[in-house]
């Protein structure tokens, strides 16, 4: 299937925003929410909304929190697509799409597990030496990487654990704890599809399903159900009077274009605030926002403009593996810098130097590692496809 540009670019922005989130908790917490909301605020020749509107987009693109709501939200509506373009389920669709999923998933979290493990056996990890050095000590970064490396837990945290019973505190790579969520929303969403498929009242049953999902508290599931539900209701059509209605509104409100634009964007930017006082939990919070950053992408072309352009959709075809290897490049490679320098310029210097050296990496993980994985998962969908 043909990538979407848009979408591709929403990714990257949102896997950037999650490296430098986490380069926050590793060097400058103190730094981007403290001086440099400082210095902006002394700023006396900005206005209070100009202020206000720059420490929010600080925030938006530091939020690694909302970008991974977004990561599921997107990868349920992408992978829904195939689904409502194909018409109608493939009979073992049960079996392949899942197996599909596992090992498009499998090779690249193996590998970067792998390569987290060669940089711990080799010693190369400097990140607790940093931690302690810091006052008071990072207890964050510390409490990574706390025990010995161990092939066979490699393995088995590769195949299994990821997969099916995340742990932090044995986890080879930290930011892993979002692919049970992806896997097991997959899995989910390939059931709907085969079992509810286009039954005329399956807009009813997904709003079942959704409240179901709040009051039991599986929001990540949840996001996999809205992003599915939206790309039904994008692809499919349907004799369903309030589905009618709502696409006719939305034509209406399509019509303002740059002011549907210039609104949204403000709402998003102050979505977080929104959601506090409406006393929001945080997790919802962050799904609504990102549920209504993904729509908003969806239905306007300014947004899809910027996201179009060069770099987002540079970012988003290496945004798998930027998310996948940056935490053991910090852990290693920026940590030894500032272990070395512990300044602010040394600081500065690290994470420039790591954010260029995970960029680079990324490009060759994409290639020879993720796109392999990719092109493998395919084959072997369809051979069982075949077989069947």
């Amino acid at each position: 299937m043909k990538k979407i540009k848009y979408l591709e670019g929403l990714r990257g922005i949102a896997a950037f925003a999650v490296l430098l989130g986490h380069l926050g908790i590793f060097f400058f917490i103190p730094f981007y929410e403290i001086r440099l909301f400082a210095v902006i605020n002394n700023a006396f020749f900005l206005p209070y909304f100009i202020k206000a509107i720059i420490i929010h987009i600080v925030i938006l693109f530091t939020n690694g929190e909302l970008a991974v709501w977004i990561f599921w939200l997107l990868s349920s509506y992408v992978l829904s697509i195939a689904f409502f373009k194909a018409g109608r389920p493939h009979k073992n669709a049960l079996l392949v799409y899942p197996l599909k999923r596992y090992i498009r998933l499998l090779i690249p979290v193996f590998f970067s597990i792998f390569f987290a493990y060669l940089l711990l056996s080799f010693g190369l990890m400097y990140h607790q030496k940093v931690a302690l050095s810091f006052n008071p000590p990072n207890l964050t970064i510390n409490s990574l990487y706390n025990f010995k490396p161990d092939l066979l837990e490699v393995i088995w945290s590769a195949f299994f654990t990821t997969f099916f019973n995340y742990t932090r505190a044995t986890s080879y790579n930290t930011v892993l704890w979002t692919i049970q969520a992806e896997f097991l929303g997959s899995i989910f969403i390939f059931a709907m599809f085969r079992i509810i498929g286009k039954n005329a009242k399956r807009f009813i049953i997904y709003s079942l399903i959704a409240i179901i999902l709040v009051i039991i508290n599986m929001l990540p599931l949840l996001a996999f159900v809205i992003g599915y539900a939206l790309c039904d209701y994008d692809f499919s059509t349907t004799g369903n009077t309030i589905i009618f209605s709502l696409k006719k509104m939305e034509i209406f409100i399509q019509q303002y274009k740059l002011l549907f634009f210039a609104s949204t964007v403000l709402l998003i930017l102050f979505g977080r605030g929104i959601m506090n006082f409406m006393k929001i939990s945080p997790d919802m919070g962050l799904l609504i926002v990102g549920a209504f950053v993904l729509y908003c992408c969806l239905r306007n072309e300014y947004y899809q403009k910027i996201l179009s352009a060069k770099l987002p959709y540079w970012l988003g075809e290496i945004s798998f593996s930027l998310y996948l290897i940056h935490v053991p490049i910090f852990c290693s490679f920026a940590c030894f810098i500032v272990f070395h320098y512990n300044s602010l310029e040394g600081k500065i210097v690290a994470s420039v130097s790591s954010i260029l050296l995970t960029l680079l990496l990324s490009i060759f993980y994409a290639r020879y590692i993720d796109k392999k994985a990719v092109a493998i998962s395919h084959k072997i969908g369809n051979y069982f496809k075949k077989e069947s």
